[in-house]
């Protein structure tokens, strides 16, 4: 059988009809007045999308926690641009001063293959250069490969704190991988979340444990940005023309802001953040605003990007939330849709595959938009490839809007405006907006009967306006009797009855989509 009917065979959307699967939630368009199903969304290919934000991770694989080969067609398939590698210096260096870069460039170059730029996240500690007696005996008791992934990857532990031998080790290591990957990989993340205990170590313990906490906070993100200067320097010396990212798993906090009067921007091109916020819309656009106001410099072009976010199926290690295949689409839905919104140049979803042991006691993680043992794909695989098409070479725009009003007798309650979160933007100048409630992501709601109203220069006159259900991969025609123009709606068009669901549901001209043909 050939290789392209196996990928359309093994990654068929699923039935929209299985309730189970959506939470026993009913397709939101479907049995909607003036609302008819045409058929499902053709999706594009990491070769066909030319620009986007969509990204994802394939972390921890320096740690051998899955195998990325079953992933690299599916992952092109769905439209992937950004894959965020973590280069684990341990196994690239297992003798003192000689590099194995092997394993890392299958990585990349199957991905460059099909479409998808890799970046790097550079870390973490290494045995001989960083040394921890502790982590040593794990690893001589398990014979070389310790259930623990955290000290499997000598994760943490940061050069800095080993004295200058240690940090010229650190910096020939950068300018080795700098010199290896040229033309290939460009974009550098020094370290991954710094302003975390587990990921800044030293002997495998949290720094400046001693300190108040506010102190330690500050000693930390101040240590952070000479790490980033050295690291920086070490990399363009070798890599000129380098991009190089600083990180932080919070975009509110003392280590912004510490960081932001160290001008941390000084040394690096951009700034990425973790956004595990448990509903994507809270507090986004403010925090969004915090990080930049406190990291931009004057008179410097600096690049913001969400490198790492993402939803379990299964409870989270220590975590109490609700979970479900369902759950984390959704998620997923609205996650890469607020970081567009947001003018994120990328949006990384954490991650590629449910993890093996993982955590310190050996246990796996379930964040992965794959399953493993065997090998098969989540709901979050279909919103996340659903979703690059959409924002394929999308660019936002302030030149059109989106709103909605509850139809009178929907709810009891507050029916202000604020409960809708909406995008505009273009696609090749056609018009495509978006509209969903912000609901909780653990809560299902029904879709609410709402008149929208869209206004702007583009996109009022609909010729052909389709709907499009991201989770299902369904499009559907609007009615033009639904559709009105009045004069008290100054030019803008208005839609009534709109069912808006609690993920983003799309709107644009049939002229800027295609469908699958059955």
């Amino acid at each position: 059988m050939m290789k392209e009917q196996v990928m359309e065979q093994f990654f068929k959307l699923p039935d929209s009809d299985d309730l189970n699967l959506y939470d026993n939630n009913p397709p939101p368009l479907d049995q909607q007045f003036g609302i008819r199903p045409l058929g499902t969304l053709k999706t594009l290919s990491s070769h066909d999308i030319a620009s986007s934000i969509v990204g994802i991770g394939m972390e921890t694989l320096d740690r051998d926690t899955y195998d990325p080969a079953p992933l690299y067609d599916p992952l092109c398939a769905a439209g992937c641009k950004w894959v965020r590698l973590q280069t684990g210096w341990i196994k690239c260096e297992k003798t003192a001063g000689v590099y194995d870069f092997a394993w890392l460039d299958a990585i990349v170059d199957n991905l460059l293959r099909r479409g998808i730029q890799p970046w790097f996240s550079a870390g973490f500690g290494h045995p001989i250069h960083t040394p921890v007696p502790a982590y040593e005996e794990q690893f001589r008791q398990s014979g070389n490969f310790p259930a623990n992934g955290m000290v499997r990857g000598y994760v943490g532990e940061v050069p800095l704190y080993h004295g200058p031998r240690a940090m010229a080790a650190w910096k020939n290591y950068l300018a080795a991988m700098a010199e290896h990957f040229a033309g290939r990989v460009r974009h550098y993340e020094i370290w991954n979340e710094p302003d975390l205990h587990v990921f800044w170590r030293h002997l495998g313990r949290p720094v400046y444990a001693d300190l108040k906490e506010e102190l330690r906070r500050i000693r930390i993100a101040e240590d952070y940005v000479d790490f980033v200067k050295e690291s920086a320097e070490a990399l363009r010396k070798t890599l000129p023309q380098v991009k190089v990212v600083a990180t932080f798993s919070q975009p509110v906090s003392d280590h912004v802001r510490v960081a932001g009067i160290k001008r941390l921007a000084d040394w690096v091109d951009i700034i990425s953040y973790h956004n595990y916020a448990n509903t994507p819309e809270v507090e986004n656009c403010d925090k969004v605003a915090f990080f930049r106001s406190h990291l931009a410099v004057p008179g410097k072009t600096t690049e913001f990007w969400q490198g790492e976010a993402g939803r379990a199926t299964r409870p989270h290690h220590g975590g109490c939330y609700i979970t479900s295949e369902y759950v984390q689409a959704k998620y997923i839905l609205r996650r890469l849709l607020c970081d567009f919104q947001t003018g994120m140049k990328v949006s990384s979803i954490f991650t590629a595959s449910d993890l093996h042991s993982y955590y310190p006691d050996g246990s796996d993680q379930e964040f992965g938009i794959f399953k493993t043992n065997p090998v098969r794909p989540k709901l979050g695989f279909f919103a996340f490839q659903a979703m690059a098409t959409l924002l394929a070479e999308a660019e936002p725009t302030s030149r059109m809007m989106i709103s909605g009003n509850l139809i009178n007798g929907n709810m009891a309650g507050s029916r202000l405006n604020y409960q809708f979160n909406s995008v505009a933007f273009l696609r090749h100048e056609v018009p495509m907006f978006a509209l969903y409630l912000p609901e909780n992501i653990e809560i299902s709601v029904p879709p609410i009967r709402c008149e929208v109203k869209i206004s702007g220069e583009l996109g009022c006159r609909f010729q052909e306006p389709v709907l499009i259900d991201p989770l299902r991969n369904k499009v559907y025609a609007v009615d033009r009797e639904i559709v009105k123009y009045p004069d008290w709606a100054y030019g803008s068009a208005i839609i009534a009855p709109y069912p808006v669901a609690d993920y983003p549901v799309f709107m644009t001209e049939r002229s800027a989509i295609e469908l699958e043909r059955t």
